[in-house]
């Protein structure tokens, strides 16, 4: 067994080391699915990558015509503006993610050695908890997803760990007050924490860095709503503004609407985890002696606080990129305590309760993310990726989508966001006033002559005079998509002939895992949306490389 001194360095070693492997492992798998094509699982990727264009040319958001807020990161484009349009701006947001998994597997292992796992008999459960942990807590599959969720949980286990240290005496105030001020910049969830943070400084006597710790985490969001006020935009971001109203918040009072939001958490897997988790740190701090005699009860109330703030605000799932920041808050806070809790159990026993929530987690979301991942990967290539290759290099102008991102990065032409989080216009009329046929008015008011939208998601929005050309189908209903069939639309008769000409110089070309359906052209007749793609279903999934 190797010594104290170097189990302190092994530790976030193994960590990092089991992290990157499981992710380089995901990248392969998506990699053979796509025939060599690299691609992230989520196309929420390319609206970040698109405002960090804009905000390179010197405006906010992502058409040059208009101003608009449709990420919900303040910091997150910033780190996306170098190299704009190229085709190594499309990697800044993996090289991130793999910085920020390094970083945050690194304070995980960190964490586990400031707690004592390291030490003596609880050393070998140390080790299982390092090697798993990052894997078990999302670390590795927030990461794949490729967007900022993946610097939130570091900064999040670096204000972890800069408590932990003050608490024990030996402060690392630049690390604590760099999480403090980076979690609020990353993802608005990251001010709970923050604040929290800034709270336990200043009820422990450190008055002028707790300050100094609320002002880093406060005013720079202060600053960034002025900031959108001042350019004519809600204080909000719109992609917050679109998913409180897609849960019905704007129309229940703050109670209301956390009560529904619980609800809605705990009865998800990591959800119910979550819950139990803070549930247990609060029995803590309840029954435990030793816990409340200690400096250590600060950071259980942090943590109990943030476990609170996301059951009853935040979100679980989508891609489960939302929740990983608190299950790792949670899991990591719970073995810190463990030894300070349970004083009088055997190392063994103490070991054995540290080990159950990173194996329930695990079983929850380790079979799925190596099941699927790699499989939406696949689907946003085929789909979204097609979708912009027809807008951008067949059809070369503005164009209506509800899915917004692979067709708005790197195209010079307008993109009409129907869903509204790159138009307030628009996602004021879905959600205040949605008449039959109202995204009509809107495509003649910014001379868009085809639309591509999911009509399970805005069929009432189609105008009168759109006319429907036909539907791009992933072959293979699999993938984290919005749906399997796109339908595009002329949205005036007189465009007909210019969109029909694109789609029908786009078909030839199309990936093998996708086939068009010409709207005037019945599936079984087949016909060019179909020749070489409808018959050989089975040659295209192998060309695809396999399920």
């Amino acid at each position: 067994m190797p010594s104290t001194a170097h189990s302190d360095k092994l530790f976030p070693i193994i960590s990092v080391g089991g992290a990157l492997a499981l992710f380089a492992a995901l990248q392969l798998m998506a990699l053979r699915m796509t025939g060599g094509h690299f691609e992230y699982p989520l196309d929420d990727v390319y609206i970040h990558l698109a405002m960090a264009e804009q905000i390179w040319s010197g405006r906010y958001g992502v058409n040059a015509s208009e101003y608009s807020s449709a990420a919900s990161s303040i910091l997150w484009p910033l780190l996306l503006v170098p190299f704009p349009s190229a085709a190594v701006q499309r990697m800044l947001p993996l090289f991130w993610n793999v910085v920020a998994l390094v970083l945050a597997a690194w304070l995980w292992g960190r964490i586990l050695v400031a707690a004592g796992w390291s030490k003596g008999r609880r050393r070998l459960f140390g080790f299982v908890f390092a090697a798993i942990g990052p894997i078990a807590t999302l670390m590795v599959s927030t990461a794949y997803v490729g967007m900022e969720h993946t610097a939130h949980i570091a900064a999040t286990l670096a204000i972890l760990y800069g408590l932990l240290r003050y608490l024990q005496g030996q402060p690392n105030w630049p690390i604590l007050m760099a999480g403090i001020f980076l979690a609020p910049v990353l993802r608005f969830e990251g001010l709970a924490f923050a604040i929290l943070a800034g709270l336990v400084l200043l009820l422990t006597g450190e008055r002028r860095r707790g300050l100094l710790a609320l002002a880093l985490a406060v005013v720079p969001v202060v600053l960034y709503t002025g900031f959108l006020v001042a350019i004519g935009l809600e204080p909000l971001p719109s992609s917050i503004q679109a998913k409180l109203a897609l849960h019905g918040a704007e129309y229940s009072g703050l109670l209301g609407r956390a009560m529904t939001r619980l609800l809605i958490n705990i009865n998800q897997a990591g959800g119910a985890v979550a819950g139990a988790l803070t549930l247990l740190i609060l029995v803590f701090l309840i029954v435990s002696k030793p816990l409340r005699e200690s400096p250590l009860r600060w950071l259980a109330l942090a943590v109990f606080g943030a476990g609170c703030a996301h059951l009853l605000f935040g979100q679980f799932g989508w891609l489960n990129r939302y929740e990983g920041y608190i299950l790792t808050l949670l899991t990591a806070g719970f073995l810190v305590l463990l030894p300070k809790v349970f004083t009088a159990l055997p190392s063994p026993a103490v070991g054995v309760l540290g080990l159950a929530p990173l194996a329930i987690l695990s079983g929850i979301y380790l079979p799925y993310t190596v099941r699927e991942f790699p499989a939406d990967s696949r689907a946003i290539y085929s789909q979204q990726h097609e979708m912009a290759r027809f807008a951008k290099d067949f059809l070369r102008a503005p164009v209506a989508v509800n899915d917004l991102g692979w067709v708005a990065w790197n195209n010079p032409d307008y993109v009409l966001d129907l869903w509204g989080l790159a138009s307030s216009e628009a996602r004021h009329t879905r959600l205040e006033d949605p008449q039959p046929g109202w995204a009509g008015p809107l495509a003649i008011r910014h001379d868009v002559p085809a639309a591509m939208i999911y009509d399970t998601w805005l069929k009432q929005a189609v105008g009168p005079d759109w006319v429907k050309l036909g539907e791009l189908v992933l072959k293979e209903r699999r993938g984290f998509l919005g749906g399997y069939k796109v339908s595009f639309y002329a949205t005036d008769p007189k465009y007909v002939p210019k969109v029909r000409k694109a789609i029908d110089a786009w078909v030839p070309t199309l990936y093998p895992m996708v086939y068009f359906v010409y709207a005037d052209q019945p599936k079984a007749e087949g016909g060019s949306g179909q020749t070489g793609n409808e018959a050989g279903t089975e040659t295209g999934n192998e060309a695809g490389g396999g399920n």
